[in-house]
């Protein structure tokens, strides 16, 4: 697999690998890794929207207001 950097990114990551005290492929596969150790990253679920309960009209989610604005 290859992945490719922009010449800024590179100089990122070399900065960062030299204050690690590693090169920077090291470092990249070694962030790669941990993203893959680490399965709730992937499979966080979205925050519920709260529910507004107006008494005698209908409950009003919070997305119905938000999507008359769009």
């Amino acid at each position: 697999m290859e992945v490719h950097f922009t010449p800024d990114q590179e100089a990122q990551l070399a900065q960062l690998a030299t204050e690690a005290g590693t090169d920077a492929e090291h470092l990249v596969k070694a962030a790669a890794l941990r993203l893959l150790e680490d399965e709730t990253y992937f499979h966080v679920p979205p925050p519920e929207l709260p529910v507004l309960h107006l008494g005698a009209m209908k409950s009003l989610h919070r997305r119905d207001i938000y999507d008359d604005v769009r």
